[in-house]
This record gives structure tokens, C-alpha cells and sequence, in this order.
């Protein structure tokens, strides 16, 4: 029987039972949780095995685990920022141009070719918007000559 290294034999029969205890396991579902058999968690509880490396990860992953659940929970307002003529007006321009680019498809479906730095050409854009675009399902391949600029 290979013996317990001195360093992990110390507290580490412990560090598994208070894990376990803590995420409400009996040993057999912590023994799934860490991927190692009941057996396994049962010697290491007892101070008879030393888990191999893989198992002080996961068992790490299950430590923090439990740490963020016992943690208190902050409150993070996601909300809009107010919206007002008073402030930096880079952030407004900003923000507006945010919207802009967020809703112009829902107005003109060549919105994005119309706000790009290319120039199509009549015929692809008939190809794309007024044919391609319009079919459902959308199942195109859409090819044009070498350096035309699809």
C-alpha cells in the first residue's frame, strides 16, 4: 500500500470532507463530481490515498465553488447609462451611433453595405438584396470574378 505524502496527509482528509459537506455530497455523487470512484473518496477521507493531480484541480474548481456560493452576493446594475445632453458629448455621439448601428437593419436592408467604405457595383447589389436576401431559405453561393470585390 503506497503511503501518504506527510505534506498532503495533513489536512488534506479534511479539506475533502468539509468540500463534500459543504456542496450537501454524500461520497459516492462527490466521487462522480471529481470523476474517481467511492472508494477513492472514502481513502481519502480516511487519510489512506493521496489524489493525484488531476483530482487536487477539480477538487480546487469545487473549492471556489463552494467559496462564491458562501460569498455575498453583489448586487451589478447592468441598466442603460442616463441619457442626457449634459454629459461628454464624444459618449453621446457615441451612444447614438451605437443605436444607429444596432437598429439600421431593421429600416434598410442595405443598411450595412451603405455605412461601409465600399462602392458595389449595381449588379451585386441587385444580386444580393434584391434576389438573394428576399429568398427563404437562404441558400446562395455567391461568386463573382477575382478581385471584383464581393
Amino acid at each position: 500500500m503506497p503511503s501518504v505524502p506527510s505534506s498532503s496527509a495533513s489536512g488534506f482528509p479534511q479539506r475533502v470532507r468539509q468540500v463534500r459537506k459543504a456542496l450537501g455530497f454524500s461520497q459516492g455523487r462527490f466521487a462522480d463530481e471529481l470523476g474517481v470512484t467511492l472508494l477513492t473518496v472514502h481513502r481519502w477521507e480516511a487519510g489512506k490515498a493521496a489524489p493525484h493531480r488531476a483530482s487536487l484541480r477539480r477538487l480546487a474548481e469545487l473549492e471556489e465553488r463552494v467559496a462564491a456560493a458562501a460569498a455575498p452576493a453583489r448586487s451589478v446594475d447592468l441598466g442603460p447609462p442616463p441619457f442626457d445632453f449634459a454629459g461628454d458629448p464624444d459618449a453621446i455621439s457615441a451612444f447614438a451611433e451605437a443605436l444607429c448601428l444596432t437598429h439600421g437593419h431593421e429600416f434598410n436592408p442595405a443598411f450595412a453595405i451603405e455605412t461601409a467604405r465600399i462602392d458595389p457595383l449595381p449588379h451585386q447589389r441587385i444580386a444580393v438584396y434584391e434576389r438573394m436576401l428576399a429568398q427563404d431559405p437562404l441558400r446562395f453561393l455567391l461568386a463573382d470574378d477575382a478581385g471584383a470585390g464581393k
